[in-house]
């Protein structure tokens, strides 16, 4: 029973791709990520990833660090827990299955000597079944290269709203834009508002980078309905993460129902008690 870690997104799918797309819900972190990673044209630096092996020698854990990101875990087995940060090295965050968050929390203080404290936790909703709203006026078309500096706008002021995410242009914006991943919604005058969704992986897709200038509600609401229909069309689990109350009612009355939560752990800050 051993960790073993690659820098390399390949390695780390050839290891335990099967074994995270036995369970693309539960592992869409994972997956979503690994397969932009392996999307990329050229050697991505800065990636540290692992995968455990049982006595039985079949993967049965992973953890992914994309660079500028803490490491995500997989769901883990408590023997892989108790080695697991012998394998991530220093880090000062993780991001964890809502189960696990316990168990981790103990490795974390059995390793360091300090139990980390709960950053910020999402829920993972998955889609029931489809109720679509009334839509306003205009249309859902499937945004193009064409579309990538207007894209590129919208994405900045998003992420003006978010200083502590570190996702970037090429993620939300440039892949996306090359397998169809962006739905605009359009009136007379050209695209009121966006919605991203990622890659399709082990037919899961997961839905999110919603964007209307100036908080417009209602076409927000519309774009991200008409990215959901278009998903229903090539994925059998259609996924959004929600990290308020009020979101979770909205995807709720789409038909979304949740399944479970991801956790950030990490370091406790200096002199908290």
């Amino acid at each position: 029973m051993t960790w073993s870690t690659a820098t390399d997104v390949h390695a780390l799918l050839d290891a335990a791709g099967e074994f995270l797309r036995s369970r693309p819900v539960e592992h869409t972190a994972l997956l979503t990520e690994a397969a932009y990673l392996q999307a990329r044209p050229s050697a991505v630096p800065d990636q540290h990833h692992g995968w455990w092996r049982g006595s039985d020698g079949e993967v049965a854990g992973a953890f992914l660090r994309a660079p500028g990101h803490a490491p995500i875990l997989s769901l883990l087995p408590d023997t892989a827990i108790a080695a697991l940060f012998d394998a991530l090295g220093e880090v000062d965050a993780v991001g964890v299955d809502g189960g696990l968050v316990d168990r981790v929390a103990e490795a974390w203080r059995a390793a360091r000597g300090d139990r980390p404290v709960e950053r910020s936790r999402i829920t993972l909703y998955r889609l029931a079944e489809f109720t679509p709203p009334t839509p306003p006026p205009g249309r859902a078309r499937v945004g193009g290269p064409a579309d990538r500096d207007l894209l590129l706008t919208w994405f900045h002021e998003l992420m003006a709203a978010y200083p502590d995410d570190p996702s970037e242009a090429a993620y939300v914006v440039d892949d996306p834009l090359g397998f169809g991943g962006i739905t605009l919604w359009e009136e007379a005058a050209g695209p009121v508002a966006m919605a991203g969704r990622s890659r399709l992986v082990a037919g899961m897709v997961r839905l999110g980078a919603v964007h209307a200038p100036g908080g417009d509600d209602a076409h927000a609401d519309a774009v991200f309905a008409a990215s959901c229909a278009a998903a229903t069309e090539i994925a059998d689990h259609v996924l959004v993460f929600a990290g308020s109350a009020a979101a979770g009612a909205k995807y709720r009355a789409l038909g979304f129902r949740p399944v479970l939560d991801r956790v950030m752990l990490g370091a406790r800050p200096a002199g908290s008690s």
